[in-house]
C-alpha cells in the first residue's frame, strides 16, 4: 500500500466525499454544508473546508467522488466477463448509469442532483462536460473497435453512436429513478438498444445533420 502524504490526502478525499454523499441522499443538496459532512464523518468542519476549500468545492468533491465509484462498478462489471468484447465493455459502462439496488439509487441520485445544481453554475457545468466528454470518447473507442474490419468509420460516426448510447442510458436512469419504469426494464431496454446499436452497422458513415429531412 502506498504511503505519505499523497496517499493520505486521497484517503481523506474518498472518507469525505463518502460522507457528502451520504448526506446529500438523504438530506438533499441545500443539507450539504461543512458542517454537515463534517458531523457525517466524523471530522471538524475546518477539516472539510481544508479540502473543499468552498461551498461549490464540496459540490465537486462529491461529483468526483460519484464518478470514481461508478468507474469502479465498471472495472468489476468488466473484470468478471472472461474475454470481453467491446460490446461487453460498452455495456458494463453504461449499466452502471442504471439503479440496480439501494445503493445505486443512492449513487444515482448524488449525480442528479448535482447535474442539476449544474444548470445554474457554470464552473461545475464545466466539470460535468469535461467528465461526459471523456466518457464519450470512451465509447466511441470501443464502438470503433466493435466496427473495425467491417468497413472505414469516420470519427463523427462514432462520435454519434456513442452520443446516442449515452443519451439512452441517462433517459432510461431517469425513468427508473423516478419511478416511470422499474430497474429492470431500464436495463434491458438498454441492452436492447446497445445490442442492436452495435451490431447494426451503419449504412453511411458521411451524412449531415438534416440532410435526411425535407
Amino acid at each position: 500500500m502506498p504511503r505519505g502524504a499523497g496517499s493520505q490526502h486521497e484517503t481523506q478525499l474518498r472518507r469525505l466525499g463518502d460522507a457528502a454523499m451520504r448526506v446529500l441522499a438523504r438530506d438533499g443538496l441545500p443539507a450539504l454544508t461543512f458542517r454537515s459532512v463534517a458531523v457525517e464523518a466524523g471530522v471538524s468542519p475546518g477539516r472539510v473546508q481544508h479540502y473543499a476549500r468552498t461551498g461549490k468545492g464540496l459540490i465537486t468533491l462529491t461529483f468526483r467522488r460519484f464518478r470514481e465509484l461508478t468507474q469502479e462498478r465498471v472495472r468489476e462489471s468488466v473484470g468478471s466477463v472472461p474475454s470481453p468484447t467491446p460490446i461487453d465493455v460498452v455495456e458494463a459502462t453504461l449499466q452502471a448509469l442504471i439503479p440496480h439496488g439501494d445503493q445505486d439509487r443512492t449513487l444515482l441520485h448524488v449525480a442528479a442532483a448535482v447535474e442539476l445544481h449544474a444548470l445554474t453554475d457554470p464552473g461545475l457545468a464545466e466539470e460535468l462536460r469535461g467528465g461526459r466528454a471523456e466518457l464519450i470518447r470512451f465509447l466511441a473507442e470501443q464502438v470503433g473497435r466493435e466496427w473495425s474490419g467491417k468497413r472505414s468509420v469516420d470519427p463523427l460516426a462514432l462520435s454519434r453512436a456513442a452520443t446516442t448510447l449515452l443519451a439512452t442510458a441517462e433517459g432510461l436512469s431517469t425513468l427508473a429513478l423516478t419511478g416511470t419504469i422499474d430497474g429492470a426494464e431500464a436495463q434491458l431496454n438498454l441492452h436492447t438498444c446497445i445490442r442492436t446499436t452495435l451490431t447494426d452497422f451503419p449504412a453511411t458513415s458521411h451524412t449531415e445533420p438534416g440532410s435526411g429531412l425535407r
